[in-house]
This record gives structure tokens, sequence and C-alpha cells, in this order.
């Protein structure tokens, strides 16, 4: 992507977060940028096409990636666990991802949806996993439903603290930017934890240390042969 482009997109982010997408204009976007008016609607026409820019090069990174693991033959908790990887490694190099998502939420749902089928297959990888799911989970529910509880949580737990992130900074973090990324990496084993809770498959206990041999005195006294009778 020339570096131009990526310029823009990374200056609309910001301006779409500032102002949100409604009160945004493209001049806003060229003067983040750093950039005349006329040269940005070279690359995009309109704040919209922006928006989608940033939705379609995100889902485009993350959705084929996700697919790929799910359709695998692995354990649920082996998906889970890779999932979840792909997740926070992206979302750590991009932590303005999760407030996209929303915004797009709230605004056209089925927009979101149809940029992610487009890239999944109409969400066949999904669906093949819905009875997996069902099975492996420790509280009963609908396999209807199953694939959705596994969802919110997985959603619920790495997206979150990204979202919350200017508070949770000011309050825990002093703001110091490299604090939250330590945070979220020592999060990862907990989040796994808390979805490993879910299932009845539990994750295997961690390897039980060997006890380390007790060291020979040195120079240790002989011991007299016992006298004879």
């Amino acid at each position: 992507m020339p570096e131009t482009e990526t310029t823009i997109l990374l200056a609309a982010k910001a301006v779409f977060l500032r102002k949100g997408l409604e009160a945004a204009s493209m001049q806003d976007i060229a003067a983040e940028a750093g950039i005349s008016r006329t040269l940005l609607h070279y690359y995009y026409r309109t704040k919209e096409t922006l928006f989608r820019a940033i939705l379609v090069r995100a889902v485009g990174e993350i959705v084929p990636r996700v697919a790929s693991i799910i359709e695998t033959d692995l354990p649920l908790l082996v998906k889970i666990e890779r999932v979840v990887d792909s997740y926070l490694d992206l979302l750590l190099d991009d932590p303005l991802l999760p407030h996209f998502l929303v915004i797009e939420i709230r605004r056209d749902p089925q927009v979101l949806v149809e940029l992610i089928r487009s890239r999944s297959g109409n969400f066949g990888a999904l669906h093949r996993v819905q009875q997996q799911i069902a099975g492996e989970l420790r509280i009963p529910v609908p396999a209807g439903h199953a694939l959705a509880h596994l969802f919110t949580s997985v959603y619920g737990l790495l997206l979150f603290p990204f979202l919350a992130k200017p508070a949770l900074d000011e309050v825990f973090f002093d703001n110091d930017p490299a604090a939250f990324v330590r945070f979220m990496r020592e999060r990862k084993p907990i989040i796994l934890a808390m979805l490993a809770g879910l299932l009845k498959t539990p994750p295997p206990p961690p390897p039980a240390a060997r006890p380390a041999p007790k060291a020979k005195p040195k120079n240790a006294p002989r011991r007299a042969p016992a006298a004879r009778g």
C-alpha cells in the first residue's frame, strides 16, 4: 500500500474516533493527514468509502486466518487458543479496530456481516464446528446457540480491554502505552483459562517440576568400618 494511502487511513481512524463518522468531514481527515483535500479525493471520494476501506483491510487480515484455524481437525481448546493468539496480535498492532467494529455494528451491522461473509465463504467454516462446540460446552445449551455463546465469550474477553483502554490507561497504567501491551500479554493465559472453564475437557495440567537432586557434601567423612566382635 502506498505510504500516502497508509497516512490517510491512520488519519481517518483518528478523526472518526474523535468526532464520529457523522460529524467527521473530509477536510478534517485531510488536515489530520497533512495533505490537501484534492489529494485526499484522489484516493477516496467520500468518508464512507474511507471508513469501509479501514474495515475491509482489518477483516481481510483476520477472517481468512481464523477460518483456516476453524476448518482444521484440531481439538476445540487448541482452536480457541490459536484464534485468541491471532486476534491478540492483530489488536495489539491495531488497538483502534474494536472501536470501528462497534461503530459499524451500531450504524449498519449488515454491511459488516456481508463483508465477513465475503471473506469466509458465508460462515461455512463456523457452522461446521457448531456441533463440536455444543458437544464440548460444560453447561448444556441448544446446538443452535452454542456458537453464539462461545463467540460472545471469546470476543467479550478480547475486545473489551481495548474498548476500555483510555480508562485502564488512566486508572491502572499511568498512561504508559507499554504497560497496556504488557497487561494484554499477561492476560492471554487468563483468557484461555476462563474459556477452558466453559468446556468439559479440562486443559492439560502444567508439567510437574522435577525436584532438584540433592547435592553431595564435599569432602564428606567416610564412615568407619564396623568393629568385629
